[in-house]
């Protein structure tokens, strides 16, 4: 009897054992990051400032600083990538080039696009091929000198790698470089103002994201009252109402409404009374 009591107790004990450690090697496996994964990753710096002075080679091996690039007040997207990447990069760059295809505005027009490859092997020759490809699928006007491809040495690539959170490193069992992908967005002064992630883009996310870059620069007025009320959601990819937005927007536009209507009613009392004044000088001076 002794016995069969002390073999259900320990069955009883396994089981609660088993049941506490089981939730924490499920944690373990989700937080579980593999060797060659680790240190790769964006991190998010908004109001970041880029450094414009960081020198790069365009398409025909010229040096060029980023400050040179957005010196015509334009927002700016930039794009991380090595153009021998046999994966994510051509995803990527594949989605932006079919979203911007699908947007009335052009690169070079509205906004400008920076590719800066963070391989320091890379040369311009490869990165004018891939320049070439890509305008040549995309066919805008005014896209030579609005979408470049740059490549730079290691302590350009590091700096400006950087200052825009973006993580990658060189995977030796594989042979390439492991890294994540996202549009990082810049307003003409070079500051990070918004990061989308993914290969896949919405056309009117990457309108709107550019009007915000821009400070309101580019777009319409609709366009600036919508981003007053609406906010980027990084989980849906989307603008989203925010109602507090939306009611002091609402409150102003209604504080706007009645000011004009009490205005209007102003004016015309004081034209009702100055037509009144001179009917009654008109009659003074014929009654004279």
């Amino acid at each position: 009897m002794e016995t069969r009591v002390r073999q259900a107790f320990q069955i009883v004990m396994t089981v609660c054992l088993l049941a506490a450690v089981m939730p924490a090697a499920g944690q373990y496996r989700a937080d579980f990051v593999p060797p060659e994964l680790e240190g790769i990753g964006i991190e998010q710096k908004l109001g970041a400032q880029i450094d414009l002075a960081l020198p790069f080679r365009d398409e025909r091996g010229q040096r060029v600083t980023l400050g040179e690039l957005l010196a015509d007040g334009k927002p700016a997207i930039l794009t991380l990538n090595y153009y021998g990447c046999p994966s994510l990069c051509g995803l990527q760059l594949n989605g932006l080039l079919d979203a911007m295809k699908q947007m009335e505005w052009s690169a070079g027009e509205q906004f400008r696009i920076i590719t800066v490859s963070f391989d320091p092997e890379e040369s311009a020759d490869l990165a004018a091929a891939k320049r070439d490809t890509y305008l040549a699928e995309y066919g805008r006007k005014g896209a030579l000198s609005g979408w470049r491809f740059l490549t730079g040495s290691r302590t350009s690539i590091h700096a400006l790698c950087r200052s825009v959170g973006f993580k990658y490193k060189w995977v030796r069992e594989s042979g390439e470089w492991g890294h994540d992908a996202a549009l990082i967005f810049l307003s003409p002064q070079g500051r990070v103002t918004r990061y989308i992630g993914g290969v896949a883009f919405e056309p009117e996310v990457l309108r709107l994201t550019l009007v915000e870059a821009s400070a309101g620069k580019v777009g319409s007025l609709w366009d600036r009252i919508f981003l007053t009320c609406f906010h980027y959601d990084p989980a849906s990819g989307r603008y989203k109402a925010t109602a507090m937005r939306m009611m002091q927007v609402g409150g102003g536009t209604t504080a706007l409404v009645l000011g004009g209507a009490l205005l209007t009613l102003h004016l015309r009392e004081a034209g009702r009374r100055r037509r009144a004044a001179t009917t009654d000088t008109a009659s003074g001076t014929s009654a004279a």
